[in-house]
């Protein structure tokens, strides 16, 4: 999204959270439904209004990991794999779509499995200029934050976390299976399975195979 509407969008997200009294931050992984459900649809209708009106653009990749050969070096790791998806979403979704025209500042969420692409810009940038024809330098800095400050990160978890489960046809006997569901009808899909055409610009699905 572009950088001057990066305060407005964490204000709104921010308001969400204090409307619902929620002190900590939005997280697929503790949502437990109750009196927090409404706040979590909310911020899914604002992700996906946001979305629609061109103010911000959803770019998922969706990667079996048994395709991938999680130990092709010595000392490989599954983070390596979730690196490798990283560098193939910055290289075809953020460089393609937007390095020709505008400067780019990546921000992921912090762990170990962001840690190889955070060292990985340059090799990005001249891999984008090369083959994709952006400007030079387009991706200007690629940098962990935390999650808990960053309202942005909270929004794209709770909506990655739907996604997987999902795609990993996890059944959720609790409220989680009723907020996948949800954020399935409020992206306007019939499901995740089916990668979006080329000509799709702002809500983006590609199933990638691995290597």
């Amino acid at each position: 999204m572009a950088g001057n509407r990066m305060h407005e969008i964490e204000d709104q997200i921010a308001t969400l959270r204090d409307d619902a009294g929620i002190r900590s931050e939005f997280h697929w992984a503790d949502y437990r439904g109750g009196n927090r459900r409404v706040a979590y649809e909310n911020l899914v209708d604002y992700a996906f209004d946001l979305v629609n009106k061109r103010k911000a653009a959803l770019h998922l990749i969706i990667a079996k990991f048994e395709g991938y050969d999680h130990k092709s070096r010595a000392g490989d790791t599954k983070d390596t794999s979730v690196n490798r998806m990283y560098y193939q979403l910055c290289l075809h979704r953020l460089a393609r779509f937007y390095g020709k025209a505008r400067a780019i500042h990546v921000r992921l969420d912090a762990g170990h499995d962001c840690k190889d692409i955070c060292g990985m810009r340059n090799q990005l940038c001249a891999d984008a200029y090369r083959s994709l024809g952006a400007k030079p330098n387009c991706i200007r800095s690629i940098e962990p934050v935390d999650s808990k400050n960053v309202g942005i990160i909270q929004m794209a978890d709770v909506i990655v976390g739907a996604v997987a489960a999902k795609q990993n046809e996890i059944i959720h006997k609790s409220a989680k299976g009723d907020l996948a569901d949800y954020v399935l009808r409020a992206s306007g899909r019939h499901s995740w399975a089916v990668s979006t055409p080329a000509s799709a610009r702002f809500l983006t699905v590609w199933h990638h195979k691995g290597k």
